[in-house]
């Protein structure tokens, strides 16, 4: 049986709606990218095989049930901004937390800051405090492509974040929709530059049928899906009663964090690969200002015994150029299941698993995802042929 959260993460990837006509959605989602295909355009199937294999990696996001902590704390002379706790939104909110955390430090004299953590957040956090004249080091015990930001699935859209809308406060809620449409903002203007692995690709959230509930919008707004519609077609993708379909921003974590390390490298910014141990280590550093942005790490360093892991395992494939498209499906059947193509690889996920540390991959949990996908994969292909037929 399901435990709630994961519900929650299922509801969250395919939200529960009734058949939705295009017409009832605001303006701005229906305005899709000219660089995506249209939704009409063949969908070819990706080659979900074990001989394709490329690795299988395991990565923690760092959750906590009431959503990331971004806030100011005074340790003595030292000024302690939080970033840290974005479950599965890492890189999706990372621009709107980074620029949160920054007007954190606007009262704060000191123009010379040390960021702790060289995944996605800690490295925004340093360009956005480059690009305002301070003085930046960042310190991280590994450095990208070595990162769990590197892992991330990376197609932005905020979920596994919270357990729900009862265990956030107003405050966060406030936080989380401002940051939200600033990062989607943020991703969209660099979707235009080919240097960041930033781009749009239509994604499908499959369904057998349509769920019993109305359909609800997006707690971050509707608008921010372009083409945003619902079908009920099973003629019109590969046999399933409920499609929601939009227009995604997808970021390729390989290509965007080389690219994120060189911006900061170059707006005059020092990486520096460094662990600590206790904040005590943290505070033997000459910057009195310091963003904590180190994920799981916040746990041991400053205590936060609300903070833990959800873990994710990935499988993936051989590229397919071809597959320009991604999908989330929750089955009975076969789970949770998502499909992202990369520039490098086709990422083969659907796994959370909160409270589990282990980094070893689940043999069990990989041969789910091969053969799951490769169902989908099959349903894609026999709608192909029945189409051309």
């Amino acid at each position: 049986m399901l435990q709630r959260r994961q519900l929650l993460t299922a509801a969250a990837l395919s939200p529960a709606a009734a058949a939705l006509p295009l017409s009832t959605l605001p303006m701005a989602a229906r305005a899709a990218d000219d660089s995506a295909k249209p939704f009409d355009a063949p969908y070819a199937p990706v080659l979900s095989q074990p001989s394709r294999e490329i690795r299988t990696v395991v990565g923690l996001r760092p959750y906590r049930s009431n959503g990331f902590r971004l806030e100011h704390e005074k340790f003595g002379r030292r000024d302690v901004i939080h970033n840290y706790g974005h479950g599965g939104c890492g890189v999706t909110l990372s621009w709107g937390c980074a620029q949160l955390s920054v007007e954190l430090a606007e009262k704060i004299d000191d123009r010379r800051a040390a960021v702790i953590g060289s995944g996605v957040n800690g490295l925004t956090t340093a360009l956005l405090l480059l690009r305002r004249g301070y003085e930046v080091s960042v310190y991280g015990a590994a450095l990208p492509p070595y990162t769990t930001s590197n892992i991330a699935g990376a197609y932005w859209h905020p979920t596994t974040l919270y357990d729900g809308r009862e265990a956030i406060s107003d405050e966060f809620v406030t936080q989380f929709l401002r940051a939200a449409r600033i990062a989607q903002r943020a991703f969209q203007h660099l979707a235009n530059d080919p240097r960041y692995g930033v781009y749009y690709m239509r994604y499908l959230g499959l369904r057998e049928k349509p769920p019993l509930r109305e359909r609800t919008p997006y707690f971050e707004g509707d608008d921010l899906y372009a083409g945003l519609a619902v079908e009920t077609d099973p003629e019109r993708y590969f046999g399933y009663g409920y499609v929601e379909r939009h227009h995604a921003l997808m970021i390729d974590p390989d290509i965007y964090l080389r690219a994120l390390m060189r911006d900061v490298e170059n707006a005059g910014g020092r990486i520096v690969q460094k662990s600590f141990k206790t904040a005590d280590d943290i505070f033997d550093l000459k910057e009195k200002l310091i963003f904590n942005c180190t994920g799981l790490g916040a746990r041991e360093l400053f205590g936060d015994e609300t903070l833990g892991p959800a873990r994710g395992q990935l499988t993936m494939l051989l590229p397919q150029p071809e597959v320009d498209y991604g999908y989330v499906n929750f089955s009975a059947e076969n789970g949770l299941l998502y499909m992202f193509p990369r520039k490098g690889a086709i990422l083969l996920g659907g796994t959370v698993e909160h409270g589990q540390w282990s980094l070893e991959p689940d043999e069990t949990e990989r041969l789910r995802m091969l053969s799951g996908h490769a169902m989908i994969a099959q349903r894609i292909a026999e709608h192909t042929k029945n189409k051309k037929a």
